[in-house]
């Protein structure tokens, strides 16, 4: 008898996967590290004053603009440490530096 497990790995970018993308930094970009979908959030405070992700922004020194990883939740507003780590690069530039597809963000095509 055989078994055969199949598992998801990450892969190099598809044509269909030259998209924005993002890797983690302050690590630069290096063969094998996993880079991901965007997904931008604006963070600021409500009229209130309390933080907030949405709706009602105050325009203010207080908003900032956090980007992070499309297959992670969306960042506390109230953590003032919310998207750092983070630097936005292209699909062809990380492709053309050897960082891979993050399997979350791009699935694997025919799947």
């Amino acid at each position: 008898m055989t078994t055969t497990t199949t598992t998801t790995t990450a892969a190099r970018f598809t044509n269909s996967q030259r998209a924005a993308i993002i890797v983690c930094a302050p690590a630069r970009l290096a063969p094998g590290m996993l880079a991901h979908k965007v997904a931008h959030h604006s963070i600021g405070t409500d009229t209130d004053g309390s933080p907030s992700g949405g709706g009602r922004l105050v325009f203010t020194a207080d908003r900032r603009w956090v980007i992070a990883a499309a297959c992670q939740p969306a960042p506390d507003p109230a953590d003032p440490h919310t998207g750092r780590g983070w630097a936005e690069y292209s699909a062809g530039w990380a492709d053309h530096m050897g960082a891979l597809a993050c399997p979350a963000c791009f699935p694997p095509e025919g799947i």
